[in-house]
């Protein structure tokens, strides 16, 4: 194990206002193995503890880092949706929060509205961002899909009804940090530009390409980024490493565990390519997450000692994965890897090693976007769509089509990325539409929906853990 040596070597600083609290900068992370690596530290608080965003750059967080900066016409950055405090996401709490004037109530904060218009209303105009901090996503049906739009019922009752040239989506962004573990971009992969994208440089030139969209499309911008602006941002959100530091009292990096942001840039990062650990790889194992291992014999703490347990949950307990729509789907036709029921883990959706995410592009359909999702999430706000495939005369109805707006294939509605686990506990609601409001909610759903026969301490242990990464 690396001893690590701890001098303070920078001042105090206080976040600017749009980063959401009050952070440390300081204690210049090295070690003995890594004596040239200096990372800059920020410290921010959540509602159980401290979580740290640690960086081998300056974390700058003013207007002249490009990412905080307003290349657009509505007052919007980056750091709109993106706020360090908040897991470089946003939550309902954070929307709740801000002013009727804030720019992130316009357009597309809106459930409806139109580019342009203004939102004097946001309590009665951006419901989905006040209760979900899901941003609404309009996208059509491309040309020669393999589906077409049946019907559709719009809870929130939009004067403007959707129809197949311009479907509506609500989504939660996704954090800005751990950038560097991406194996795709977006939830439904649309910014994945560069294939085969089974390269960290490709997807950082995925990234490049997102910086770009997003400011012509969220901030409204009138003209494009220069390369070198887009490089900037992606550099920035590449360099950023996000987790939960501490619970209560309990320092996730003591005690022999490797808990915290710091050993994801110094151990984890260095070992990391697209691909690895996949599960369709005969090297695959499910013993992902090793940071608590320490822990896992139960002689710590109680507090330390449910987090070994529920890492120990994550990695070995087994359950049958039944027509998981890009692994394992039911319908033969759809030409998936893994043909029937078969008893996988957790990490067989989130095979990155310490990180969680899968390890190549693998949109899946867990059933999150269903009509009616199992476990209680909630999706009683979402629009629900139903599509024909004309030459199978297949229905399927959806809260979201995911990834076949990207592909047009019928076989893709519904399937989304899995995002990576660390630094939960600053971000929820959880899953692509926000429909998890909390961790236990999250773990009921997967208990439900996979009949995998969690106990309530077993519950208790695996939430213990997610809100340790």
């Amino acid at each position: 194990m690396i001893r690590r040596k701890y001098a303070t070597l920078l001042p105090v600083l206080v976040l600017a206002a749009h980063c959401g609290g009050v952070s440390e900068e300081g204690e210049d992370l090295t070690s003995e193995t890594q004596a040239a690596t200096t990372l800059f530290e920020h410290l921010t608080t959540d509602s159980i503890g401290k979580a740290k965003t640690v960086s081998p750059n300056p974390i700058d967080l003013s207007s002249s880092n490009p990412f905080f900066h307003d290349f657009g016409t509505n007052g919007r950055t980056c750091g709109t949706c993106h706020q360090e405090a908040l897991g470089w996401s946003i939550t309902p709490a954070f929307a709740q929060s801000r002013p009727t004037s804030d720019p992130l109530f316009i357009f597309d904060g809106s459930d409806c509205l139109a580019p342009g218009v203004a939102n004097p209303n946001p309590t009665a105009n951006s419901t989905q961002m006040l209760a979900k901090a899901n941003v609404r996503i309009d996208l059509g049906i491309p040309p020669g899909a393999d589906f077409v739009l049946n019907s559709f019922v719009d809870p929130i009752g939009c004067a403007t009804p959707p129809s197949a040239a311009n479907l509506r989506m609500y989504r939660r962004p996704l954090p800005a940090a751990n950038t560097a573990f991406l194996t795709t971009v977006m939830w439904d992969g649309r910014e994945n530009v560069n294939p085969p994208n089974n390269t960290v440089a490709l997807i950082r030139a995925d990234l490049n390409h997102q910086a770009n969209d997003a400011t012509l499309g969220h901030a409204q911008a009138a003209s494009s980024l220069p390369s070198a602006t887009q490089s900037a941002i992606t550099t920035f959100e590449t360099g950023l490493f996000n987790a939960q530091k501490q619970i209560g009292s309990l320092e996730l990096d003591s005690k022999q565990a490797t808990g915290g942001a710091a050993f994801m840039y110094t151990d984890t990062l260095p070992s990391f390519f697209i691909g690895i650990n996949d599960v369709f790889s005969p090297t695959f194992t499910s013993h992902v997450f090793t940071l608590y291992a320490a822990w896992e014999n139960g002689q710590q703490n109680a507090q330390a000692a449910a987090i070994g347990r529920g890492e120990a949950l994550f990695n070995t307990r087994t359950f049958p994965i039944d027509n998981v729509r890009g692994i394992n789907s039911a319908e033969p036709a759809d030409g998936d890897p893994i043909s029937g029921t078969f008893n996988g883990f957790c990490g067989t959706c989130h095979d990155t090693p310490n990180i969680g995410n899968h390890s190549v592009a693998l949109p899946i359909d867990i059933g999150v976007a269903a009509a009616s999702p199992a476990g209680g999430l909630d999706v009683a706000r979402l629009p629900r769509y139903t599509f024909n495939q004309p030459s199978t005369g297949k229905t399927i109805t959806v809260t979201d089509p995911g990834r076949a707006l990207v592909t047009g294939k019928f076989k893709d509605l519904g399937k989304t990325k899995g995002p990576i686990l660390r630094a939960l506990a600053t971000r929820a609601p959880y899953f692509h539409n926000g429909a998890a409001s909390d961790l236990t909610a999250v773990v009921n759903f997967y208990n439900s929906r996979f009949h995998v026969g969690f106990t309530t301490q077993e519950t208790n242990d695996l939430v213990a853990f997610l809100q340790a990464l």
